[in-house]
């Protein structure tokens, strides 16, 4: 059974999700979650403390469900830098259209991205920020690229992604249809590596 706070945790991250911040006020998540109006103050001192501890859950669950075994997958299994790439770019498909991120936590993500609330866009600065280091690190290995062209070619990898995870409520995808897509920005992936001499941005 749920404590109050994990009560207090779970609703706020729905009604962010749906109201975004300005949307919900206090009185709304107190009702919600049936205690007073002391107890946010209680548990985390204001409204916005709360809504950095929905990000803070957020950031935990994705470190523990995919980057803690993204890093436990190439520690531990010889493979070349570009099959390391691929094999990162594929498992972070495979969380982000899995159930386990939910379309709440999606849906915050995703205003964060856009319009950061946490302090120092804690998301981020804390995951996908992390995420394009490596792959960037990946392709200088992989090409002998400068590091401001792997940064670019990076992001063009992993917002590949976050664009399709954008839309996925308003276009439903399908299971089959997801297979497609990972298979497709995979192929993408090696195209944009294919031209391996060093080059720089002009």
């Amino acid at each position: 059974m749920k404590n109050t706070k994990e009560k207090l945790l779970e609703n706020a991250t729905q009604m962010f999700a749906e109201y975004g911040f300005d949307g919900v006020s206090t009185r709304d998540l107190v009702a919600m979650s049936g205690v007073n109006l002391c107890t946010i103050n209680y548990y985390f001192g204001s409204k916005q403390k709360l809504y950095d501890a929905v990000i803070d859950k957020i950031i935990m669950d994705v470190k523990t469900s995919f980057v803690d075994r993204l890093d436990y997958e190439l520690e531990n299994h010889n493979m070349s830098s570009l099959n390391q790439l691929l094999f990162a770019i594929g498992s972070f498909f495979d969380y982000v259209f899995s159930d386990k991120i939910s379309n709440a936590m999606s849906l915050i993500t995703i205003r964060e991205f856009l319009m950061p609330l946490s302090s120092g866009n804690k998301i981020y600065t804390e995951i996908l920020g992390p995420l394009k280091m490596r792959a960037a690190k990946l392709i200088m290995d992989i090409t002998g690229w400068d590091k401001t062209t792997a940064d670019i070619q990076a992001h063009c990898m992993v917002g590949q992604i976050m664009s399709f995870k954008v839309h996925q409520n308003a276009v439903r995808y399908t299971r089959n249809f997801l297979q497609d897509v990972k298979q497709q920005i995979l192929e993408n992936c090696k195209t944009l590596l294919s031209d391996n001499k060093p080059r720089g941005i002009k």
